[in-house]
């Protein structure tokens, strides 16, 4: 794909290296929730209340702009 073609896409990508693979496979089952919890929690902070309401919404099964 061109990158023309990815910005016409839009959204975000996010790439995790080898080394971060391996540390999270080195976690144990505690640690990995933790770290999943630690990244709601801080997705939650940064929550605007119009992103607040479509995440709402979507757990609903909502339109998302409803």
């Amino acid at each position: 794909m061109s990158n023309q073609s990815k910005k016409e896409k839009g959204g975000f990508s996010y790439h995790i290296g080898k080394e971060q693979l391996e540390a999270f496979a080195r976690m144990s089952p505690l640690q990995r929730l933790q770290w999943a919890d630690d990244a709601r929690t801080f997705t939650l902070l940064g929550q605007t209340e119009k992103t607040r309401k479509r995440h709402d919404n979507l757990r609903r099964g909502l339109n998302i702009d409803d």
